[in-house]
């Protein structure tokens, strides 16, 4: 491939001023959720948060229809009108390889002791309440299966795998799927508990300090992540051809895996307990008691990361996932920087654990400072592992050679060349 940039990038999978109109929809009726929170209607909710996730789902699906009605995104893999009659026997393969799935999914939870307890209770009260959608899914099958453009689909070849069709086995696909679900598996849980949590925090701010708690540092940061963890729960649950947010690949490294992994629970909680615990006993606002203007300031710019952070999620739309390609971004945070989340986050540690301020004495100082180094290590890690994995899309390829010339932090690529994006050579992605 070639390294010369294009004259444009290639179009956005995802439109992100239409997510920022969903966005406001979906912080609405979380607000409302939570500032209601002990209202009948609220407590009688298995998992609250399932409102503004509904609405902001809605809203998503409803402008990317129009938007796609009208040219500005590419069509789903689901034609308009039928192009074929419908395979009877090919839908109940997709359907038993879909039940299939879901077993093996339910069977890892029961079998690994970190899914039992109390932690993961929103989540199953989330599962609960999206059952009854399960009646749907057949029927789904059934109008889909003359419509979509490949109809051997991941759990097409899964159920003919069950029904003992090895001849015409397609073992990529097998692996895709299996991979893709333990994607959705592993992540959908843990953030559909944060979000719950997100929510509540919401509703104990608004109870310590009514509206004007959302104005405060506390408030805007925790509705952030809110943000964040909102359009985080959609994605991993919203992965469907219908709305074009389906999975194309999955991370094929070991790498990928295990530096995405140790960056959440339960990994995290030993890997930054005893090994990258780099907070001292500084606290950055009391570090700058004595400064206020200059505390505010440096605040300001942390909540400006955090929802900076927060926005990056929100550009996915209905296509958030790690470890996963579901189309390639090429707008909003995406025009500013290829990681747009990696670098906010990363900031913004910086700035809140303050880590360089000598606490007791000069090597701790610096053991701080090089724990937090090895930790922004592994998120370029994780970066350079997704460039890697999306570089398999020619879509990719075009979008950060247009980046080296066209970021607003190309200069950093300029002063360090190896920052710098080169499109793998031809047939080796």
């Amino acid at each position: 491939m070639t390294d010369i940039a294009p004259a444009r990038p290639p179009r956005s999978a995802s439109v992100f001023f239409a997510n920022l109109i969903a966005l406001v929809g979906g912080l609405g009726a979380a607000v409302l959720v939570a500032v209601q929170r002990d209202a009948p209607w609220v407590k009688s909710l298995a998992y609250p948060p399932i409102v503004p996730c509904a609405l902001t789902f809605v809203l998503l699906a409803l402008i990317e229809w129009i938007l796609r009605r009208r040219g500005r995104l590419a069509p789903t893999e689901l034609a308009r009108t039928r192009l074929r009659e419908t395979d009877y026997l090919r839908v109940r393969y997709r359907l038993s390889g879909f039940l299939a799935t879901l077993a093996l999914v339910a069977f890892a939870y029961w079998l690994f002791p970190e899914y039992h307890g109390t932690f993961y209770d929103p989540y199953w009260h989330l599962l609960k309440t999206l059952a009854p959608l399960l009646v749907l899914v057949p029927f789904y099958f059934i109008w889909a299966d003359a419509r979509v453009r490949d109809p051997e689909d991941e759990y097409v070849v899964f159920g003919k795998l069950l029904a003992g069709r090895r001849a015409d086995l397609d073992g990529a696909a097998i692996r895709r799927h299996l991979l893709a679900w333990t994607v959705k598996g592993y992540f959908l849980p843990l953030m559909a508990v944060y979000l719950n949590d997100q929510v509540n925090r919401l509703g104990q701010l608004y109870m310590g300090g009514g509206w004007a708690a959302f104005y405060h540092f506390d408030g805007l940061f925790n509705f952030s992540y809110t943000t964040d963890l909102l359009f985080c729960v959609i994605g991993y649950a919203a992965t469907v051809r219908l709305f074009d947010s389906h999975i194309r690949s999955v991370e094929p490294t070991m790498l990928g895996w295990v530096v995405a992994l140790i960056c959440y629970q339960p990994f995290y909680s030993v890997i930054g307990q005893f090994y990258l615990q780099y907070g001292g006993s500084v606290d950055w606002v009391g570090w700058l008691a004595r400064a206020p203007l200059l505390r505010d300031l440096w605040g300001t710019l942390i909540v400006a990361l955090s929802i900076s952070y927060g926005l990056a999620t929100v550009a996915f739309g209905l296509r958030f996932s790690n470890l996963t390609h579901r189309g390639i971004l090429t707008d909003g945070p995406y025009r500013v920087t290829k990681h747009p989340a990696y670098v906010s986050k990363n900031l913004s540690w910086w700035l809140i654990s303050v880590p360089f301020v000598v606490s007791s004495d000069w090597p701790t100082t610096i053991r701080h400072c090089a724990l937090l180094l090895l930790l922004n290590t592994v998120y370029f890690l994780r970066a350079r592992t997704e460039e890697w994995h999306l570089s398999r899309d020619p879509g990719y390829v075009a979008y950060a050679l247009w980046m080296n010339e066209h970021s607003a932090l190309r200069i950093f690529g300029q002063l360090i060349p190896a920052l710098r994006y080169r499109a793998p050579p031809q047939g080796r992605h």
